[in-house]
């Protein structure tokens, strides 16, 4: 489990798209200690660490040894590549919403994520709450982080998802800078003595149903790899709004919302809502002589190339 990789530093609108351009450039730009990242970036040393490491959180960047050179290089992931080149400056809603399903997920990488939208259940909270829970999760884990390292999480949270206009109080004025994850609209400042935040649930026509049909076929692809393949890709209704790392948990869905956007996939025969023996399961048919791995970069594609038309 990984805190603290982001070096205080909440995702700053332009910054992945300034990250693309240079890994598109140069792949050992993070690694190679030769060359001046901050110089071709244009940011201080510690904003180059947090870039780097918010590149790989939200699943734009792998690092690897290079073939020729075996040297550690950034490479881009498979969901990078096809925003790379639909598009590099990270502008579209669909591209937020696949690199949220991406960093809400990543357990390993960006730890307090994945804990806030999947374990953390209050839907409204203040800062010691979280950070109480957050504490009592690692420990049974294992763990022994400290405690401020819990908060600069929260505070990072809070500073990716909450608009810095509503949450213009609470933030250094050196940092006023928003995060383009702030668009989602997924939490939201409450105020009052205990500044208190509450999750959101967002409007169904903010998620684009091919991203979030993506995101079901990126549920049936884990789930392979996690040992408990959904048999003919029917993922149960139940899991896809409860199960850790499913859509609902990653985009703080209810079942009105869940079953407004399964119902605009299934007007347009990418899936089947089939209820039998009061079990409902969602059926994914969309591209049958494909796997799970080329449906979803099929419904990114699809997402992109409808945006054009």
């Amino acid at each position: 489990m990984k805190y603290r990789g982001h070096e205080t530093f909440s995702i700053r609108k332009n910054w992945l798209a300034k990250g693309i351009e240079a890994v598109q450039k140069n792949p050992g730009i993070f690694t190679d200690k030769t060359l001046e990242p901050m110089e071709e970036l244009g940011i201080g040393r510690n904003m180059v660490v947090s870039l780097r490491y918010w590149m790989k959180a939200v699943g734009l960047t792998e690092e690897k040894k290079g073939e020729k050179t075996r040297k550690t290089e950034t490479i881009f992931s498979t969901l990078g590549k096809i925003i790379y080149r639909h598009d590099p400056y990270v502008e579209e809603t669909g591209s937020l919403w696949l690199l949220q399903a991406e960093l809400a997920s990543n357990k390993d990488f960006a730890t307090s994520w994945y804990f806030f939208f999947n374990e953390f259940n209050m839907t409204e909270f203040s800062k010691d709450d979280f950070v109480s829970e957050l504490f009592k999760f690692d420990k049974g884990s294992g763990g022994s982080t400290a405690r401020s390292s819990f908060e600069s999480d929260f505070e990072c949270i809070v500073g990716t998802y909450v608009s810095r206009f509503k949450n213009a109080s609470e933030i250094d004025p050196e940092d006023n800078i928003e995060s383009p994850f702030a668009e989602l609209g997924l939490v939201d400042f409450m105020g009052g003595e205990r500044k208190m935040y509450r999750k959101v649930i967002p409007p169904k026509q903010n998620i684009p149903s091919l991203v979030f049909l993506a995101v079901l076929y990126r549920m049936c692809e884990k789930s392979t790899n996690d040992g408990y393949a959904y048999k003919n890709l029917e993922i149960p209704l139940s899991d896809i709004q409860n199960r850790k790392n499913g859509a609902g948990k990653l985009f703080n869905l209810d079942v009105i919302t869940l079953m407004d956007i399964l119902s605009e996939l299934e007007s347009r025969d990418f899936v089947k809502v089939v209820r039998t023996a009061g079990l409902d399961v969602v059926r994914l048919f969309a591209w049958k002589d494909l796997d799970e791995s080329e449906s979803y970069k099929k419904c990114v594609e699809e997402y992109y190339k409808e945006l054009k038309i």
